[in-house]
């Protein structure tokens, strides 16, 4: 019996994007599965940590036109190119954000709606992250007073001990990798943009589908009746998803939209 799906939230990383080979691929048949489901008429939405201008260098929106993009991990929805919600952090604690961390001789990515941009020249921890997720370094601006919507913080994770207890309690910090963190004074959360996506596509979430992988993914499980985990995915991902799938190798999202679609 084939569901009544009739919007799906999909990851990117290990998810549509295999990072289990090098130079990491896009899985190809899942894309054009999800180009097929397109034109039956069900939505699909692109569910990621990544901002809007690093979809864009990775060239996933040559391979897909989505309907709709919950980026920064929910920290902005948009339906098709309209942004209709964002998260923006108050001037004064990324100013105080930035000042502990020249403090600390680390550096930062302040992520715009379309652009980014470092508060200090490239050091080897921004060079081992860039090393990991290859994407364009962004250039070096003097801030002043830009509205960020979150940050990335270069730094490593020995010094965690160090920066956590100098941050605001309700602070967002998620460290993704040995060097990165992302950081945001209003919690980004994929759930809550899924629930944003819901309520301007007028769908219910009994007709959604979700599929990821990372631990930032279980919050989108809460607000799809079809909670997919890749089989790649971490342990409590697949235990929190409904259905398991294959991994992003063996082609995963294409997988599950055949067996419910």
């Amino acid at each position: 019996m084939k569901e009544n799906i009739q919007i799906i939230f999909v990851d990117i990383d290990c998810t549509l994007l295999d990072w289990s080979i090098r130079p990491s691929a896009f899985d190809i048949e899942s894309i054009e599965e999800l180009k097929k489901v397109q034109k039956k008429g069900v939505k699909v939405f692109l569910c990621t940590a990544r901002p809007y201008h690093s979809v864009k260098q990775i060239k996933l929106l040559e391979l897909i036109t989505p309907d709709g993009m919950i980026l920064a991990n929910g920290g902005i929805v948009m339906i098709g190119d309209k942004v209709v919600f964002k998260t923006e952090m108050p001037v004064n604690e990324f100013e105080d954000l930035c000042k502990l961390a020249l403090s600390l001789h680390v550096n930062i990515e302040g992520v715009r709606l379309h652009d980014c941009f470092l508060i200090a020249e490239r050091d080897k921890a921004l060079d081992y992250l860039f090393e990991a997720y290859p994407e364009e370094v962004p250039p070096v601006e003097d801030y002043h007073g830009q509205k960020v919507i979150g940050c990335t913080l270069f730094a490593h994770k020995d010094l965690d001990e160090i920066i956590v207890p100098k941050l605001p309690k309700d602070f967002y910090y998620f460290r993704y990798h040995d060097y990165g963190v992302d950081i945001a004074s209003v919690p980004h959360i994929k759930g809550e943009g899924i629930k944003v996506a819901l309520k301007e596509s007028g769908i219910s979430k009994n007709n959604a589908m979700a599929i990821g992988d990372d631990i930032a993914d279980i919050a989108m499980f809460d607000e799809v009746k079809y909670s997919v985990a890749m089989k790649n995915g971490k342990p409590e991902v697949i235990e929190a998803a409904k259905y398991v799938t294959e991994t992003v190798t063996d082609h995963g999202v294409k997988a599950i939209l055949l067996k419910l679609l």
